[in-house]
């Protein structure tokens, strides 16, 4: 069994990692779409009923556009 004194290190070191991936992911992604993501999250909550599929592709074939 591991001692106490040695789970400490290993936590923070996969804290790191964790984070060290998720700026990377971050750094990484495309900002130009983020206004299409921003209008498709704000139909979706102000219309659930009428937010389809047709209404998602429409949104995705404008984010495929922009890329």
């Amino acid at each position: 069994m591991l001692a106490w004194e040695l789970v400490y290190p290993l936590g923070a070191l996969a804290l790191g990692v964790v984070l060290a991936v998720m700026l990377w992911r971050n750094h990484k992604r495309n900002k130009r779409v983020d206004p299409v993501t921003e209008a498709a999250t704000r139909e979706q909550y102000d219309h659930p009923d009428r937010y389809d599929r047709k209404t998602h592709d429409q949104f995705e074939a404008e984010a495929d556009r922009r890329k």
